[in-house]
């Protein structure tokens, strides 16, 4: 499972980062609809993101398969294992949040738009 998100998830964050830009595009030449909330959720979603891709995501994934290394040796009840293990729930944990956080800032950007689109 963990090789199957090592390749899905750089593509979701590239996805997930190309399509937030594109909104940001999108959203400076459409000035009635131009708001300090969608700018600014925007940016914290494409930040976040851009964060997960660049960074959270390639670590996580590094420390994942020193893991996976560790437990084919035979090494599981090893100091490094449970260090390791330690390191990427921290990771995984902070990846997850970065994750719900570019989430939020998108339904923010999305409640926005749907209110002056209604009016």
């Amino acid at each position: 499972f963990g090789s199957l998100q090592s390749k899905l998830f750089p593509l979701y964050f590239k996805l997930c980062t190309g399509m937030i830009a594109l909104q940001i595009l999108t959203l400076t030449a459409m000035p009635d609809v131009l708001s300090k909330t969608s700018e600014v959720s925007l940016l914290v979603a494409f930040f976040a993101t851009l964060l997960n891709l660049l960074y959270l995501e390639p670590t996580s994934t590094q420390v994942m398969f020193d893991r996976y290394k560790l437990e084919d040796d035979g090494k599981r009840d090893s100091d490094e294992y449970k260090s390791l293990a330690k390191s990427f729930g921290k990771f995984h944990g902070i990846s997850s949040l970065t994750n719900l956080i570019a989430f939020c800032g998108g339904i923010v950007h999305a409640v926005r738009l749907a209110s002056k689109l209604a009016a």
